[in-house]
């Protein structure tokens, strides 16, 4: 639709305004020149000088004003008007702040997504500059993330090292001493010295090793970590490693939902390390050899989610990649491994049912899997029945109270002998008449006996009056009993029983004793009293007739001095040292010719021989030694059943005499 009509509002000459409109609604405005304006005159422009002449006639004349051409600025238009990016804008800042100090300053909390150092207030401006140049000096404070990541993020971009090499430990050291306290330094921190190794050509080791990838871990370095495992030997797979090269679910498996998890965990990893050393032996291919996948190129961005500069080192870079963990054929045959020995762990425990797809391994190779776990079970299982069985370990404590008990029954019977025999002596009955009566008068007179005491007409009368004693003691109160009576020879049959239980439980104590040269003599007045009374008896006796009774504790002092007797050997031991002087004196003859025994190396036989004889065994020897050796020279004498190395010289002046 047009209008035509014309625009009576605008009132300039020679020009026709016509409004057109469109079938959508849409205005468009038409502009017609009439075409003869061109021979329109102009009206003259006033000058300036009418013009301000006009305007102001009455104001005085002024100078007029000159503009002078200025110089043109000596700029660079490419470099001052560019746009700086926050990165950029770090990068310089770190730069030049390189080596600023601060001095020592109060921690304050910072915490920021990106961090930087415009982020940072006065305050925590000067802890972070205290603590950098502590962590440069290997002391690490404790600190916030945030001042960790501005720190890497300088030495990312090569501020505060001069090698590279220097900058790659600077930041693992700086990880290693915070990593326990902030966990999610791990995240970043094995990617950013990943990526610090490929800019700058380093070939570093990877330290870090993994039960189990984690979700965040770059493909890169995945494939890198199982080509490292892979080119180890053995090979060195986890459980959890070994999951992620597995084509089926073996964790739903019901042998190992029921009972067969400890064994799959097991010997799993072990399996796939033995088949590997048996195909580098026999065939001289192993796994990473034998399945070789064709390299590919990635491309991998620089320090990701860090404050990076992309003009330092580039934005990305390609990297050749060998995908182990991703070749079917790698795959396949460490899940067949897995099934055969899952099938072949069920087969030995007695589990129902096997699983298929085994049959991809080798019939020599299952051979080696089947050898392999049926020695494994069968050692696993013996060891659980020897476990099974009480083992026999000896009280030393009690043996000790045993020790003491038996001092106090052999003080006690010492004790006792001698009073019962001063009884004995002064309860001794008259005597039918001898040849030489005046003697035997004499003899009583001077044991302080009472002559006009009433004797008793028999010997059983005296048993009687000392029925409340203990039948022990009874053999050394019938000095005028008929030995041959058998009462008598029973009682004497109990103190013997007694005597011998007493001799088995001190031998090891007596015979330390005599090593010392203490003598356990009876000592005190009635001790005294009692050999004088055994004296005065021997005496009476022989006077009158009567049977020479014996003490039967005569022959036990022998024994308990701790004197050598009859076939045991005596031995010479010299040293300088006081230490082992002294350690020589607390050695009894038994522990001498143990030391003896093993100056020339293990010998059980001998040692069994050696404690037989001494009523004791060879692992109580052996501790009693080096108790002794820890009091003395402060160290143990034997380890296990031989001399230390370090303290078999000292034994070759060790002789029998």
């Amino acid at each position: 639709m047009k209008n035509d009509k014309p625009n009576n509002d605008n009132h300039i000459e020679h020009i026709r305004h016509t409004t057109l409109v469109n079938d959508q609604g849409i205005r468009f405005a038409e502009f017609e020149l009439a075409g003869d304006e061109q021979d329109v005159p102009l009206p003259d422009k006033p000058s300036d000088h009418q013009g301000q002449a006009a305007v102001d006639s009455a104001a005085p004349a002024k100078e007029s004003l000159i503009v002078k051409p200025q110089q043109p600025l000596d700029m660079n238009w490419g470099e001052d008007f560019r746009y700086v990016t926050k990165e950029q804008q770090f990068v310089q800042k770190a730069r030049e702040l390189a080596w600023h100090v601060e001095g020592e300053a109060p921690f304050v909390a910072f915490k920021s997504y990106w961090p930087t150092y415009d982020q940072m207030a006065s305050d925590q401006f000067k802890w972070y500059f205290y603590w950098r140049e502590e962590v440069r000096s290997g002391r690490y404070p404790d600190t916030d993330l945030s001042y960790l990541f501005v720190y890497f993020y300088e030495l990312i971009h090569g501020v505060g090292w001069s090698d590279p090499l220097q900058g790659y430990e600077l930041m693992e050291q700086a990880w290693t001493a915070y990593r326990k306290r902030y966990a999610k330094l791990d995240t970043y921190l094995r990617e950013w010295l990943y990526d610090f190794m490929i800019v700058h050509g380093l070939d570093m080791p990877i330290r870090e090793t993994y039960q189990r990838f984690p979700r965040v871990l770059s493909a890169e370095l995945k494939e890198k970590e199982w080509k490292r495992r892979f080119s180890l030997q053995p090979v060195e797979l986890t459980w959890e490693l070994l999951l992620d090269l597995l084509d089926y679910d073996v964790e739903k498996s019901r042998f190992y939902q029921e009972n067969g998890r400890k064994d799959l965990e097991q010997y799993a990893p072990k399996v796939i390390a033995l088949v590997d050393s048996y195909l580098a032996k026999m065939k001289g291919q192993r796994f990473i050899d034998r399945f070789q996948p064709r390299p590919r190129q990635v491309k991998r961005h620089l320090f990701r989610s860090a404050v990076y500069d992309h003009g330092l080192y580039g934005r990305n870079v390609v990297l050749t990649v060998v995908s182990l963990s991703e070749y079917a054929p790698l795959r396949s045959y460490i899940t067949g491994l897995v099934r055969l020995t899952e099938n072949k762990l069920r087969e030995l425990r007695g589990f129902k049912g096997r699983l298929r797809g085994a049959d991809a391994v080798e019939p020599e190779v299952e051979e080696i899997i089947t050898r392999y776990l049926k020695k494994e079970i069968q050692e696993e299982l013996e060891a659980q029945r020897k476990q099974a069985i009480p083992e026999v370990q000896i009280d030393t404590g009690k043996l000790r109270r045993l020790q003491r008990e038996s001092d106090q029954v052999r003080e006690m019977l010492l004790t006792e002998e001698a009073g019962q025999q001063a009884e004995a002596i002064y309860s001794q009955p008259t005597l039918e008449p001898a040849p030489s009566v005046g003697a035997s008068s004499s003899h009583a007179e001077d044991a302080g006996i009472n002559t006009n005491m009433p004797a008793p007409s028999k010997g059983r009368s005296s048993r009687k009056s000392a029925a409340k004693k203990p039948d022990v003691f009874q053999a050394v109160m019938d000095f005028d009993a008929d030995p041959y009576e058998p009462g008598v020879i029973e009682v004497r049959e109990q103190f013997d029983d007694a005597d011998v239980i007493v001799r088995s439980v001190n031998r090891e104590e007596s015979e330390s004793e005599a090593a010392n040269g203490r003598s356990m003599e009876p000592s005190g007045s009635a001790d005294d009293s009692l050999m004088q009374s055994l004296g005065s008896l021997k005496d009476h006796s022989s006077e009158v007739g009567g049977i020479d009774v014996m003490d039967p504790h005569v022959v036990d002092e022998e024994i308990y001095t701790g004197m050598p007797t009859t076939g045991e050997q005596s031995w010479q031991w010299e040293v300088e040292d006081e230490e082992w002087q002294e350690l020589a004196e607390r050695l009894n003859p038994i522990h001498l010719e143990v030391l003896h025994t093993l100056k020339a190396g293990p010998n059980r036989s001998g040692l069994q021989q050696i404690a037989d004889k001494a009523g004791s065994m060879p692992a109580l020897l052996l501790d009693e030694i080096n108790e002794a050796a820890m009091d003395t020279i402060g160290d143990l004498l034997i380890d296990g059943e031989t001399i230390a190395d370090e303290y078999i010289d000292m034994l070759e002046t060790l002789e029998s005499v």
